[in-house]
């Protein structure tokens, strides 16, 4: 058997049968509201641990097909931003920045925030508007327990 048409899909070699692995967990929407909270649904590794956002069917780092569904936030820490100037595919300018939540996944995020508001290690929450997510500093004087 040749290893440039082998008669049907092993995951060693190129197949004619062979298609894309379908790894992202796309049934349902990125994130769910419970109690007026909005976490982002995502998936831990049983093996590994791994964490991945959005979800996913197949672990990043082993490879292991065993990610079980797992929410993350709602709260979280700013670890850096950027300030979008040029789009083809939204309004500009709108903010993007890297956010760690409390259980250990980063996420890049739109960021909705005063420029002057923003720094670095800023507490950020998630929030929803209709059917997008994003982040926002936490209110202090209104914070949730």
């Amino acid at each position: 058997m040749s290893l440039l048409s082998p008669s049907r899909s092993s995951g060693t070699a190129w197949a004619d049968d062979a298609t894309p692995l379908r790894d992202l967990a796309q049934q349902q929407p990125a994130f769910e509201v419970r109690d007026g909270v909005v976490h982002l649904r995502g998936s831990v590794s049983r093996s590994s641990g791994s964490l991945a956002f959005p979800a996913r069917a197949v672990c990043l780092e082993t490879g292991a097909r065993d990610m079980e569904p797992m929410t993350f936030g709602p709260r979280g820490t700013l670890y850096s931003f950027s300030k979008v100037h040029v789009s083809s595919s939204r309004p500009v300018p709108y903010t993007i920045g890297y956010v760690d939540f409390e259980n250990g996944v980063r996420v890049l995020a739109q960021v909705e925030a005063p420029d002057e508001a923003l720094r670095c290690d800023l507490p950020v929450e998630l929030r929803a508007d209709g059917d997008r997510w994003f982040v926002a500093p936490v209110d202090m004087e209104g914070a949730r327990p």
